[in-house]
């Protein structure tokens, strides 16, 4: 009879171990699967904010860019929203004797979070 009760013992020792064993592991692939989700964020925003510091450095005119891109215009910032991240232009130009100095700064946030700024500038020579 005492060498049943011991191997009821050691079974529900064993399925212990394999219960703690499953939420750790549960809990391991949530949390990747969560740094993926971020870093796949990271990656799709910042190649899209890379594009639109590219178009805004070659045009002559950001506002109207940043217009036919979808921005819409609020306080002086140019917002475009998308699914998991929200994307802000502040475009600011400092005219000088010599020309125009043209500085972007693209902001990338998603849950009231910022994820990065990326600067943008640009000297345009008077002729």
């Amino acid at each position: 009879m005492r060498s049943g009760n011991a191997l009821l013992v050691e079974l529900l020792i064993v399925v212990m171990f394999f219960m703690l064993t499953t939420t750790v592991l549960l809990e391991v692939f949530t949390k990747a699967d969560n740094f993926s989700t971020k870093s796949e964020l990271l990656t799709v925003s910042m190649v899209e904010a890379q594009n639109v510091a590219d178009r805004l450095y070659a045009s002559d005119d950001p506002e109207e860019l940043l217009d036919s891109l979808g921005f819409e215009a609020q306080d002086g910032k140019w917002i475009l929203e998308k699914d998991s991240y929200q994307m802000e232009a502040v475009v600011t130009a400092e005219t000088e004797d010599a020309g125009v100095f043209r500085r972007q700064i693209i902001r990338v946030t998603s849950n009231g979070e910022e994820l990065y700024a990326l600067p943008c500038s640009r000297w345009e020579v008077k002729p």
